[in-house]
Parts: C-alpha cells; sequence; structure tokens
C-alpha cells in the first residue's frame, strides 16, 4: 500500500498546533475553517 493518496495536487502545511486528540471530524473540521479547503479535495494537509 503506497498510501492514501498517490499523487497530491497540493500540499497544505499549517503551522500552528493543533491538538490531534479531536479525531478525524475535528481535524477535518479545521481544515475547512482554518484554511477554506475541503479535505477530500485530493490533496495533502500536514
Amino acid at each position: 500500500m503506497s498510501g492514501l493518496i498517490g499523487s497530491p495536487v497540493q500540499i497544505w502545511l499549517a503551522i500552528e498546533p493543533v491538538d490531534m486528540r479531536r479525531g478525524i471530524d475535528g481535524l477535518s473540521a479545521i481544515v475547512q475553517q482554518a484554511l477554506g479547503h475541503s479535505p477530500c479535495a485530493g490533496s495533502a494537509i500536514v
């Protein structure tokens, strides 16, 4: 298995600390609110 995203179109880098205990739903909400980007658009978000 090579990974969830084979060839990401874009790579987004968050520079502020994030509480990883929020789970996938909470982290997805952060991506949508803070970056204004859909977490399912095929980009890698770090």
